[in-house]
Formats: structure tokens, C-alpha cells, sequence
């Protein structure tokens, strides 16, 4: 990082001190001590429990008052009513930032809430910073720290994740492992009683390591704060946004998990849209525009080509396009003369491009690169279903030298599954996303083309709101 932010110490620390470290199997202070030391950790480790003289082969504290080093990071995984006195302690010992994955405070109801009320008024009088309650923990790959007690591990990318549900990342973690997906951070905020998402984000904007960001929203305790960050991180950062509690029954779940009320989803949704962030609605949206980010797709206008070896599949795509206003290029008269060039005499004439069920590698090698070269075009979702004689392999190498080939960005569609998943394999280790249904390709295109399509609007200057000539000020 090029300048220290406020916030360093909680996400990139040099000491972290684990309050409630335990050996007892499969215990949270367990697993999630085990997690920091198989990690790879470079920095100091302290554990802490009151009962044993070591925790996992390592030499342990009864509080972290006996520790005479700096400690920069805690981590509380004890009962909720020990947690207000070690926070506590940690100020005391200067200890200036507390991960308490501790749940039973405001969600837990009346009783729960005054008891976060206590650990808050503690923790801001000491200048103790938390993230928390009732949260996963962190992970940053590139410190080898993995702080939480999620049984997967993040690899080292360019994402940061940020979530109040410890379930989302868990879900998120597990299908990123096989979808070879890294990250710059997992950061599961929980309760957002102290450090909510506009810090974050604000951290995040900082974060070198940090490219792109996905967020799973709840409830937002600090509106104008997280506005600003977010408005400020998604002019330099694509944002992917999924939030919960949409209609009555959502807002009802998310009251009783996080302890805060969900708000109005309308206003929520006119907010981030002007701040530039893109919006998905489900968790399936959300690990698509995971991998295609990972993957550095970026699309820079919203009209799609499509080319297919079947009218069908190329149907159902114009179809999903059209729901979501995304506009088919219109192919250029010189683009139309060359494919009729190379293409049979069968072929549709039009976007989508049909080249017929009998197409070989190089008539998708040629249409590809006709219809990449349009200037018309912004972006091309390559489609095959696998017929009798199809090449699903050799199709994708024509795909990935075509890539090499064009600035333009593809992304491809290999329907089916026993014949075509190796090809689909291989598209996705050259960094082409790869779908299985044309709906979800064209999604995925329509999320991140908003995303580029909104930053342009936002450099736009208004047009001047009044036919008058503008006064004359100097004078």
C-alpha cells in the first residue's frame, strides 16, 4: 500500500492474540486457532485461555494482559457475557482492533443488545475497534492469515469479499476452490456494531491487492457513510452487489439474523444503481461475476453478437437479451459481405450468427474474428451445442487464438455436459468464461457491461438545465 489507511492494523496485522484458543475438537476456538497456524501466519501468535498451559503445542496466556509485546489484532471467540471485560483488557493493553466471533448480542434480542451496548461504550472508550459480532472472521491470502473458522481456504487472487453472512462466505469459499477463483480479503462483518461496510470500503479503495469487490448486504446501519464509500470505490473498482431482504418475508429473515432492519428495497436499489454498482439478485449471479472479474472480462458498451451452430440456442440468448435490454449489434454491411465470404450460403444473415449445425473449428475461427473486427460490436458470446459432428475441443482452441486475436471481449456457451465439459475446462483456464445455458452467459454479460456502461455515465456532465444563456459571473 502506498499510504497507511486508518484501518491497516485490523486487516494486514503483525500480531494477533486468539482470546478463547482452544483444544477441544471441533470447538470454534479450535478450528479457528488450527486455521491461523496452518495457514502459514509470518507474524506473532498468541493464544489465550485461562485453563491450559498450552493449545495446540503452543505456549498459551491466561488474559492478554501478561502479554508484554504489542499485540495489533484480537480475535474473542469466548461466551458473550466474558466479552465486554476482555475488550476491556485489550484496551487496556493498547490493543487497538477486536474480531468478536462471538454471536449473542443484538440478534439475540433485549438482553443481547444490552450486553452490546456494554462491550460498544468499552471499546470506543479505550479507542478499540471491532469487527463484529457474530462473524466468520478474516482471511488474507497473501499474509497467509486465515482467521475464521470456515473449514476451506482462500487462494491468493484479486477479490475482496465482503459479507454479513459467515454462511455467504463459507458458500462463496467452497465454490471458488473449484472454480479457481483467489482473493485479496474475506472479510465476514456480522453485526456491523462498530466497523460497518463504509469503512470497509473505504479500506478497500486503498488496498492495492484489492481489484474488485462483491458484497453481500443485509442492512446498513450508517446510510450516508456507506453511500460515499461506495460511490468513491466504484469509480476506481467494479462493486457486484447481492442483497438480501427484498420483499416482507427477506426483511423478516434479516432482522432476526443480523439484528437490523433491512429498509426500503426500492430506495436501496435507486441509491446503488447511481452510485454505479452493479446488482445481482441471487447467489448463482454473484459466483458468475466472481469468475468472470477474476478472469479480467471487460466489456466497454452493452451490444452483444451472438454466434451459435444452433437457431435454438441462439434464440433462448436473444430472448434472455432482450428482458434485459441488452441491445444485438447490428452487424456492418462490410462484416455481412465477409462472412458471406467464408460462411455457407445458409448462414442467418443476421446477429445472431447461425453457421449451421456442421460448422468446423476454423468457420467458428472466421466468424468470430469477422464479427469481433465490427465496430458495432461491443462484446461476443460464442455458443455450441454438441451434434454429431462437432468438435467441442477444437472449437475452443479456435475460440482461445481468436482471443489472442482481438481486444474485444468472449465469452462462450458450450451447452451440454459429458462431451463438451473438458472444452469448457479449457476456456476457462485461458480465462474465457464458460457457461452451460445461454440465460446465464447473457446475465453475466448484462452485470458486468453495467458496471463499464455506468462509469461512462457518471463522467457524463448534465446538460445545462435552462435555454437561457449562462450569466455572466465575472462581471
Amino acid at each position: 500500500m502506498l499510504e497507511h489507511h486508518y484501518l491497516t492494523t485490523l486487516f494486514e496485522p503483525k500480531s494477533v492474540a486468539v482470546i478463547g484458543a482452544s483444544d477441544r475438537e471441533n470447538s470454534v476456538g479450535n478450528v479457528l486457532f488450527k486455521n491461523i497456524l496452518n495457514s502459514g501466519y509470518k507474524g506473532r501468535l498468541y493464544p489465550i485461555n485461562t485453563a491450559h498451559e498450552t493449545i495446540q503445542g503452543v505456549p498459551t496466556y491466561k488474559s492478554i494482559e501478561e502479554i508484554s509485546a504489542r499485540v495489533e489484532l484480537a480475535v474473542v471467540v469466548t461466551r458473550p457475557q466474558t466479552v465486554p471485560k476482555i475488550i476491556e483488557q485489550c484496551g487496556h493493553s493498547g490493543v487497538k482492533n477486536a474480531i468478536v466471533i462471538t454471536s449473542g448480542f443484538a440478534e439475540a434480542g433485549h438482553s443481547g443488545a444490552a450486553l452490546e451496548r456494554k462491550m460498544m461504550e468499552i471499546a470506543r472508550s479505550y479507542g478499540v475497534r471491532l469487527l463484529g459480532p457474530n462473524c466468520l472472521g478474516i482471511i488474507r491470502p497473501n499474509l497467509g492469515l486465515n482467521a475464521t473458522f470456515a473449514r476451506i481456504y482462500a487462494n491468493v487472487g484479486n477479490l475482496a469479499l465482503v459479507s454479513q453472512s459467515g454462511a455467504i462466505c463459507s458458500a462463496v469459499l467452497d465454490w471458488a476452490t473449484s472454480n479457481r477463483v483467489g482473493f485479496s480479503s474475506v472479510i465476514s462483518l456480522g453485526g456491523t456494531a462498530d466497523v460497518d461496510f463504509g469503512e470497509i470500503l473505504d479500506y478497500l479503495i486503498y488496498d492495492n491487492l484489492t481489484h474488485y469487490i462483491l458484497l453481500y448486504v443485509e442492512g446498513i446501519r450508517d446510510a450516508r457513510r456507506f453511500m460515499s464509500a461506495l460511490r468513491s470505490a466504484a469509480r476506481i473498482k467494479p462493486i457486484v452487489l447481492l442483497k438480501a431482504g427484498r420483499h416482507a418475508g427477506g426483511l423478516a429473515a434479516v432482522e432476526t439474523h443480523s439484528g437490523m432492519p433491512g429498509g426500503s428495497d426500492i430506495v436501496f436499489e435507486a441509491a446503488v444503481r447511481r452510485a454505479g454498482v452493479v446488482r445481482v439478485k441471487n447467489i448463482g449471479q454473484l459466483f458468475y461475476a466472481a469468475k468472470a472479474l477474476a478472469s479480467k472480462f471487460r466489456p466497454q458498451g452493452k451490444r452483444l453478437a451472438i454466434i451459435t451452430n444452433g437457431g435454438g440456442p441462439g434464440a433462448m440468448a436473444a430472448d434472455r437479451a432482450g428482458d434485459l435490454e441488452i441491445p444485438l449489434a447490428e452487424l456492418s454491411a462490410s462484416t455481412i459481405q465477409t462472412l458471406n465470404s467464408k460462411m455457407p450460403p445458409t448462414w442467418s444473415q443476421r446477429n445472431p450468427v447461425d453457421i449451421e449445425g456442421d460448422a468446423t473449428p476454423k468457420r467458428y475461427h472466421d466468424a468470430i474474428l469477422a464479427v469481433a473486427e465490427d465496430d458495432n460490436v461491443d462484446g461476443v458470446l460464442v455458443m455450441l451445442s454438441p451434434q454429431a459432428m462437432t468438435q467441442p475441443m477444437e472449437v475452443a482452441k479456435a475460440v482461445i487464438e481468436v482471443d489472442l486475436l482481438t481486444a474485444k471481449p468472449i465469452l462462450t456457451c458450450w451447452m451440454g455436459e459429458e462431451q463438451v465439459y473438458q472444452a469448457r475446462s479449457m476456456l476457462e483456464d485461458a480465462g474465457i468464461p464458460s457457461f452451460r445455458m445461454p440465460e446465464t452467459a447473457v446475465e453475466l454479460y448484462y452485470h458486468i457491461s453495467t458496471y463499464y456502461w455506468n462509469q461512462k455515465l457518471l463522467l457524463q456532465t448534465p446538460a445545462p438545465l435552462s435555454k437561457h444563456s449562462r450569466p455572466e459571473t465575472e462581471g
